[in-house]
Order: C-alpha cells, then sequence, then structure tokens
C-alpha cells in the first residue's frame, strides 16, 4: 500500500472521519436527543461507518468482496447527505411542515437512487483489481450517476436552504455560527467530491496531491459540529 493510501485511508478516514465523527455523534446526542440532533447525527454516524468500511477492505486483495465493499463505503459517505437536508429543512419549515412521513419519504427515495451505484459498479463500470493495484477505477458513466445524482438531489438543496435559513437569523451570533456550518459542509463536499474524481482519474499522482488535500478539508469539517451542533 502507498504512501498516498496510508495517509488518506488511516489518517484522514479513519482517524478523522471514522474515530471522530463517531464521537461528534455521541456528543450531539448526548447534549440533548431531539428529532433534529437524531438527523444530525446520522450524517457523522453514515461518514464514520462508511470510512470504517473502508479500512476493512483496504489490504483486502479479494473479489469480488474487495469491489463490494468499496461500494458499501461510497453508499455510507454518499448516504449521510440527505441527512444534511433533512436537518436544514427542519430548521427552516419546522416539524409540522417537514413530518415524519415526508422525511421517511426523502430517506427512502434517495436510498433507492443511490443503491443504483451497486446495479452499475457490480456490472462493470467500477474496477478493483491486479490492474488498478487494488485501487478503486471507475468509469465516465458511474461518476457522472454518482456525482450528478448528489448534486442535484442533496447538494444544492441543502446549500440553498442553508444560505436562505442564514438570512433569518436576527441574532448576530447565531448568524456568525451558522457560517461556520456552512463552511463545515462546503469542505465535507469539497472532499467527496474530490475523492469521487480521484477514483474516477485513477491518477497516482493525483491521488498523492489529493491526499494532502483532503486531511486539512477533512480536519475543516469540525467546523459542522463547532457552527450549530454545539447550541442546538
Amino acid at each position: 500500500m502507498d504512501l498516498a493510501r496510508i495517509i488518506q485511508i488511516y489518517i484522514v478516514q479513519l482517524g478523522i472521519g471514522g474515530i471522530y465523527y463517531f464521537l461528534i455523534a455521541w456528543l450531539i446526542l448526548h447534549r440533548s436527543a431531539t428529532r433534529e440532533n437524531k438527523i444530525f447525527s446520522l450524517f457523522f454516524i453514515n461518514v464514520a461507518c462508511g470510512t470504517v468500511v473502508n479500512v476493512i477492505y483496504a489490504p483486502l486483495m479479494i473479489n469480488p468482496l474487495v469491489l463490494i465493499l468499496h461500494l458499501v463505503t461510497y453508499y455510507l459517505l454518499s448516504f449521510g447527505q440527505v441527512f444534511l437536508l433533512l436537518f436544514t429543512l427542519l430548521l427552516l419549515k419546522s416539524q409540522r411542515i417537514i413530518n415524519t412521513g415526508m422525511q421517511v419519504l426523502i430517506i427512502f427515495s434517495f436510498a433507492v437512487l443511490l443503491s443504483g451505484i451497486f446495479f452499475l459498479g457490480l456490472n462493470g463500470e467500477v474496477r478493483i483489481d491486479n490492474s488498478t493495484n487494488w485501487k478503486p477505477a471507475w468509469s465516465l458513466f458511474f461518476f457522472l450517476y454518482a456525482f450528478c445524482l448528489c448534486i442535484f438531489t442533496c447538494i444544492i438543496p441543502t446549500i440553498y436552504f442553508s444560505l436562505k435559513l442564514r438570512t433569518r437569523f436576527e441574532n448576530k451570533l447565531i448568524r456568525k455560527r451558522y457560517g461556520y456550518f456552512l463552511i463545515g459542509i462546503g469542505f465535507y463536499y469539497f472532499v467527496w467530491g474530490g475523492t469521487s474524481l480521484s477514483n474516477y482519474l485513477n491518477n497516482p499522482t493525483f491521488r498523492m496531491i489529493w491526499s494532502f488535500i483532503s486531511l486539512a478539508c477533512f480536519i475543516s469539517t469540525y467546523t459542522i459540529y463547532h457552527g450549530i451542533g454545539k447550541v442546538l
């Protein structure tokens, strides 16, 4: 396993995205187990679980097990985005409008659409074997499907509603803290998007550069919790 992969998996993902995100989820729920906090914590739990699965399969060289675990990893890392969207909607619209039925519908719909990555990945759109040095290599179609799905169903709506919500805060301190939240999710989306691009390009130089960039950016996602999680 090369240096870039060691940094990205065992330092960035396990240390920050795994152990650290489990801790943040616990802190959020320990502070107050409201509906909003439970949904907010599920973002961190999904990302943390995804990184743990990634650490499990990283040293393996057994197919199709490695391929399946890679798809599970990416699914969990992406699935967490729907909880950021729901969290923002609950703060903006309240539980009376975004009721339990609507929340389940949003989660279920995204889960079904995102599960398409398994169909594509297991039918030749993702390769992990000796020819790729046991690193994921995505086809252009797989990259566009996963990337565009998350961009248009979760990322753009979350950013839009978050910006709309921030303008409603009259308290300057809360508005400032929510600004930190926006910065944090921006870094998360950047790390997620860059990792997706890295898997598509499958270029050793880009992977090495990205491993160091993602380390700094993943640390910065702490502002997601610092910005709003501490005051919920």
